[in-house]
């Protein structure tokens, strides 16, 4: 009897094959890197009252997020964004959330739904959006109190919950950068 052999093959093969595409996908998320200087930006606010500047926040740990109303990720990211500012905002930490929707009052809806307690801007034009490249919402940036990124992500779940608070961790516990 002759036997098939690319049948035995296959069996054990996709599994693996499987296993490896989990592991790069699953990575595909956060990525720390070499630290690089953060565009600077000046957005207005969504609720009109003024705008605010990438610059104003120096010497805090920011976390930078572009998000959508119609994004399902978002919403998940928010309320965890909002218990994290809780937890360290006395210790140098802010959120920055930056909504590019095409309808302000879908992004004002949003906001009052998930009782966002952080500044929200706006980039209509998707400007900023266009110089941090990103690719998709919600796109994250973790920045130290120098401004720089150290860490990024895109979509989000509630597996990354640990590792940005990690991230959010080990910023606030390092020394301040002497300029």
């Amino acid at each position: 009897m002759i036997r098939d052999n690319s049948s035995c093959f296959s069996r054990l093969l996709m599994p693996i094959l499987l296993l490896m595409l989990s592991m790069i996908l699953a990575a595909c998320g956060e990525q720390r890197f070499e630290p690089r200087q953060a565009p600077n930006f000046t957005l207005p606010l969504l609720d009109g009252s003024g705008s605010l500047s990438l610059e104003d926040y120096r010497g805090r740990v920011v976390y930078v997020t572009f998000w959508a109303s119609w994004c399902e990720p978002c919403r998940q990211e928010m309320p965890y964004l909002a218990q994290l500012r809780e937890r360290h905002g006395r210790e140098g930490f802010e959120v920055l959330a930056i909504n590019v929707d095409d309808d302000i009052e879908l992004a004002k809806v949003f906001v009052e739904e998930y009782n966002m307690p952080f500044p929200v801007l706006r980039d209509e034009a998707r400007i900023v959006s266009s110089k941090y490249k990103v690719p998709g919402f919600p796109t994250h940036f973790l920045l130290d109190r120098g401004g720089s990124i150290r860490f990024s992500g895109m979509g989000f779940n509630l597996n990354d919950v640990r590792a940005v608070t990690q991230e959010v961790a080990t910023l606030i516990a390092e020394p301040p950068t002497v300029e």
